[in-house]
């Protein structure tokens, strides 16, 4: 009896942390879900933090254990969506294509979860131009991750022969993300129009940054890089 009450005691121990995470993931997706509402229907800025908590059913204390701000928050909402979209398409990336249909294959994942809720996106891309210095370096990081993954797909364009032999891997990954935002912000404020409006912008931009790091193209001395 006393093995099969201690036997019985095991199970119920190793649950626990189970059950803990379960409820940590829930409260996160009731602040998550309670912040995306909010945000719709009121705005960013006449949005409070105590509203937030209150919709989603936990105090003020505990909705500061998983965002400080209400920036933060915003990028509860969002930030989780973006990099599984970011992951996604370069995980599909065909990867004998030209390096022109790539970055679109990447970029067209964003357009797409975007579009889900323009009015939100409007917000997140509003506020992540414009963040605290704190929150903004760690905005800064994350892009600067992300276009040194877009300058992986440039240095592999390069072995295949369609770029320069000495362009600036870096800075050619910069420029596509900062063509793509350029784009991204005109599309969401309507000016180009509904749908895929955005394609043809964009691959004319890509086309003509693509043309200047061909072959034979070059760079300006002070920038030229060895082929690492």
């Amino acid at each position: 009896m006393v093995t099969s009450r201690r036997g019985s005691a095991r199970p119920k121990a190793a649950e626990a942390p189970g059950l803990r995470e379960r409820n940590k993931q829930e409260k996160l997706e009731r602040i998550r879900e309670a912040a995306r509402e909010l945000f719709t229907s009121k705005g960013f800025a006449e949005t409070t933090t105590r509203e937030i908590a209150e919709r989603a059913g936990v105090g003020t204390g505990t909705l500061f254990l998983y965002a400080r701000t209400k920036e933060e928050l915003l990028m509860l909402v969002l930030a989780e969506k973006v990099e599984a979209v970011q992951e996604e398409r370069f995980r599909t990336l065909p990867t004998q294509a030209p390096l022109l249909e790539q970055l679109l294959h990447v970029f067209e994942g964003f357009f797409r979860l975007y579009a889900k809720d323009p009015a939100l996106a409007r917000m997140f891309i509003r506020e992540l131009l414009f963040m605290e210095p704190g929150p903004a370096g760690e905005r800064m990081q994350l892009e600067l991750a992300f276009a040194a993954r877009l300058a992986g797909l440039v240095a592999a364009a390069r072995e295949r022969g369609e770029v320069a032999e000495d362009v600036d891997l870096e800075m050619a990954g910069f420029n596509f993300f900062s063509l793509y935002l350029t784009t991204l912000m005109g599309w969401l404020s309507g000016a180009m129009g509904p749908g895929d409006s955005w394609r043809p912008m964009l691959e004319r931009s890509f086309a003509l940054q693509l043309k200047g790091l061909g072959p034979g193209a070059g760079t300006s001395g002070g920038n030229r890089r060895r082929r690492s």
